[in-house]
C-alpha cells in the first residue's frame, strides 16, 4: 500500500509538454515540420507554460549536412515558464516514435543530429539523438534527454531547437526513410539545488594543508609521480652516487644506504635501477673521480631510477617527504573574505561549462567560483571532462585555428611589458610605465578566445579581480630599464609566503587589480570577464619554485608546453620575465626566456555566486551548470 502511494505521488508531480515533429527523407531530401499542437498537462500545484516564438521549422530540398551548416538553420524557439511558487527540475527530451523498430522503412535515431541551445545562441552540444541517455516518460515511452535544467518560482528560460540529418548519413542508411517523434518536457518537483559554493563545501571537509603553500609542493608518494627521462650521452664517465632509500630531514631528504658505483655510468648503469639519485643530471649526481661521493643530505628532491640504458635513464622525481598523497580543500583570506582553495591531487573539482571542461581552483570570498580551463573541447565531445578526452595540451585555448601558445607581450626590453595591460615604454616614472592603456599580446588573444567561446555566457560570469601584481620590492623603481623585482618574486622566492590578496600598486592604487565594471574593488580596465591564474594561486594548488611536482590537479592535460600565469617576476636590465608553469615546476628563471617567448594560453574565469549545479565533481560525473 505504501509503495502504491509513492507511485501516485511521483506521477502526480509530472508536467508533460508534447510537440509533434515529422521527418520525411527521400534521396537526401529532408522536410521537418513543427506543429502548433502544444499540449501541457498539469497535475497538483505545479504549473508551467510554454510559448512558441516560431510556429514551425521547414527544411525544403534538404540533405545530410555538416554540423556547421546545421547550426545555421532557422531554429524552433520556445520559452518555458514556471508559474508556481516552488522549484521544478526539468528534463527536455525527444520521444522517438520508432526508436525500437527494426523496420527498414524508418530512419535510425543515430543518423539524426539535434542541437538545443539557449535562445539566440548555439551554446548547446550538437549530438546524435541515438547517443543520448534515455529517461522514463509516462506509460512505456522513453525520451532521449537533451537538457536537464531547473526553473525557480516564476522563472522562465528560452531555447532554440535545430534538427538536421547527420552529414555522415549514407544513401543506404537514409534513402526513402521516415522518422517521427515528439518533444516531451517533464517537470518534477524537487528541492532547489544548492549553489556551487555550497555543493563544494558540502562535498569537501575544509582541512589544514599537510604542506606549506609556497614553501613546499603538495604531498605525494612515488606512485603519484609522472616518470621522466634524462639523457646520459654526456655523462658516461661519471661515477654515480646513489642511495637505497631516504629519510626525512625537516622538509628535505637524506639518502640512506649510500654508495658510489664501482665503475663509470657507461659500465654500471644497470646497477642504478631501483636506487635513488641526488639529481636528474648525472653531472651533479656523480663525479669523474672514482670513489668520490656527492652530498647526500639536505636534498630538496630525490630521483628514483625506474630503468636505464647506456644513453639514458628513466626516473621519478620525489619532492615531498610526507609519505602520503595530499588532496584537500583548505582556506586562506582573499580580497573579499575567506577563500577556499583546492590543493594537490584533487579528483572531484571538474566542471562542465560552455561545452568545455574546467577545474575548480577556489571559491572566492564573495562566493563566486574561479575555474581554469581543463579541456578546450575543440572536438565537440558531449562529455568534455571524461578521461578518454585527455591529452597533453587540451588545457590550452585554441584562440586562432589550432594555435594555443602565445607571447605574454611581443616586446621584452622595458618594465612596462610585465603588464596584462601596460603604459609608456621608456618612461621615467612608475605611474606612466604601468598605466593600463595598452593591451598585452596575451590579453588580446584571450579576448579573441572569449569572443568565440564565452560571449553568450556573460551573465554567468563574475566580475572578480584578476591580479597582475605590479608592486615592486627591494627599492625596485619599476620603470624604464631599471632592475626591478616585483611582489610575487619576493613572495615565492624570498619569503615563500604566497597570498590570495592582490596588493595595491606602488602609488596605493588599483593598477594591478583588473576588473570589468567593478571599480570599488578593481580598476574597471578589462573588456571581458576573463584572466589567468596568478603564481600565488598556482602555489596554493601545490607547486613551489625550484621543486618538481607532477601530481597536482593543474598538471593534467597541460604537459606539452609551459603555460603562462598572470604574475610579473622581474626586469633584469635586459628583459622582463613573468611566472610560468612547466615540467611540474613553477618557473621564473630561464636562459633566453622572457615575455616574448611562446607558451600555453590557459584561460581562467569566475562563475557567479548564484550558480547551481548537478553532478559530484568527478571527471565522469562533473558539476554541470544549471
Amino acid at each position: 500500500m505504501e509503495d502504491k502511494k509513492k507511485i501516485k505521488i511521483y506521477y502526480g508531480l509530472l508536467i508533460t509538454l508534447v510537440v509533434f515533429m515529422g521527418v520525411s527523407y527521400a534521396w537526401f531530401r529532408l522536410k521537418l515540420t513543427q506543429t502548433n499542437s502544444n499540449v501541457i498537462g498539469t497535475r497538483t500545484c505545479l504549473d508551467a507554460s510554454l510559448t512558441e516564438k516560431t510556429s514551425k521549422i521547414t527544411l525544403s530540398d534538404a540533405f545530410p549536412i555538416s554540423d556547421e551548416d546545421g547550426l545555421k538553420q532557422t531554429p524552433f524557439t520556445f520559452t518555458l515558464k514556471n508559474n508556481c511558487d516552488s522549484y521544478v527540475k526539468v528534463y527536455i527530451t525527444i520521444d522517438s516514435t520508432y526508436r525500437e523498430s527494426t523496420d527498414a522503412a524508418y530512419l535510425k535515431d543515430s543518423f539524426l543530429k539535434v542541437n538545443l541551445s539557449s535562445k539566440g545562441t548555439t551554446d548547446g552540444s550538437s549530438v546524435l539523438l541515438g547517443s543520448q541517455n534515455l529517461t522514463e516518460l509516462e506509460g512505456t515511452n522513453k525520451g532521449y534527454i537533451l537538457v536537464t535544467t531547473g526553473l525557480k518560482a516564476n522563472e522562465e528560460k528560452s531555447y532554440d531547437l535545430r534538427v538536421w540529418m547527420d552529414g555522415e548519413t549514407s544513401i543506404a542508411d537514409g534513402l526513402n526513410k521516415n522518422w517521427e517523434g515528439k518533444i516531451v518536457v517533464v517537470g518534477v518537483a524537487a528541492n532547489e539545488p544548492a549553489t556551487l559554493r555550497e555543493t563544494i563545501l558540502a562535498n569537501n571537509e575544509v582541512k589544514t594543508p599537510l604542506t606549506a603553500p609556497g614553501k613546499e609542493v603538495s604531498a605525494h608518494v612515488l606512485e603519484d609521480v609522472d616518470s621522466q627521462t634524462s639523457s646520459a650521452d654526456f655523462s658516461q664517465k661519471y661515477y654515480v652516487t646513489y642511495g637505497t632509500g631516504w629519510e626525512a630531514n625537516g622538509t628535505k631528504f637524506n639518502l640512506t644506504g649510500t654508495a658510489v658505483t664501482s665503475d663509470t655510468y657507461a659500465n654500471s648503469y644497470s646497477s642504478l635501477v631501483g636506487k635513488y639519485l641526488t639529481s636528474s643530471w648525472l653531472g651533479n649526481a656523480g663525479s669523474s673521480t672514482a670513489g668520490t661521493m656527492v652530498t647526500t643530505t639536505n636534498l630538496k628532491s630525490v630521483y628514483y631510477v625506474l630503468s636505464a640504458t647506456s644513453s639514458s635513464f628513466t626516473y621519478k622525481p620525489i619532492s615531498s617527504n610526507k609519505n602520503t598523497t595530499e588532496a584537500l580543500l583548505a582556506s586562506a583570506e582573499d580580497d573579499y573574505g575567506t577563500s577556499y582553495y583546492f590543493r594537490g591531487a584533487v579528483t572531484n573539482n571538474y566542471v562542465e561549462f560552455a561545452n568545455k571542461c574546467w577545474r575548480i581552483v577556489r571559491i572566492t570570498g564573495d562566493g563566486s567560483v574561479k575555474l581554469v580551463l581543463h579541456n578546450d573541447n575543440t572536438s565537440g565531445s558531449s562529455s568534455p571532462c571524461a578521461s578518454s578526452n585527455n591529452s597533453t595540451s587540451t588545457a590550452f585555448a585554441r584562440y586562432s585555428g589550432s594555435s594555443y601558445t602565445s607571447a605574454f607581450n611581443s616586446n621584452y626590453d622595458d618594465n612596462a611589458y610585465i603588464g596584462f595591460m601596460y603604459g609608456a615604454t621608456g618612461a621615467s616614472d612608475y605611474a606612466s610605465t604601468h598605466a593600463n592603456t595598452n593591451k598585452s599580446t596575451i590579453l588580446t588573444n584571450l579576448e579573441t578566445w572569449y569572443t568565440n567561446n564565452l560571449a553568450s555566457y556573460e551573465s554567468k560570469l563574475a566580475d572578480t579581480i584578476w591580479c597582475n601584481d605590479k608592486s615592486t620590492v627591494s627599492g625596485g623603481l619599476g620603470y624604464g630599464t631599471n632592475d626591478t623585482n616585483y611582489g610575487v618574486y619576493n613572495r615565492l622566492v624570498s619569503t615563500k609566503q604566497p597570498t590570495l590578496k592582490c596588493p595595491n600598486d606602488n602609488n596605493g592604487g588599483k593598477l594591478s587589480k583588473f576588473t570589468v565594471n567593478d571599480t570599488t574593488n578593481g580598476n574597471g580596465n578589462l573588456t571581458y570577464k576573463i584572466g589567468l591564474l596568478t603564481a600565488d594561486e598556482i602555489a596554493f594548488a601545490g607547486y613551489a619554485n625550484g621543486s618538481s611536482n607532477t601530481t597536482t590537479y593543474l598538471h593534467e592535460n597541460a604537459t606539452s608546453d609551459y603555460w603562462w600565469s598572470l604574475s610579473p617576476g622581474y626586469f633584469n636590465g635586459d628583459y622582463t620575465s613573468v611566472w610560468r608553469v612547466g615540467s611540474g615546476n613553477l618557473h621564473i628563471d630561464g636562459i633566453e626566456v622572457n615575455v616574448s617567448s611562446n607558451f600555453g594560453l590557459r584561460p581562467a574565469i569566475s562563475l557567479v555566486s548564484s550558480t547551481t549545479v548537478t553532478g559530484d565533481g568527478t571527471s565522469e560525473n562533473p558539476y554541470i551548470i544549471n
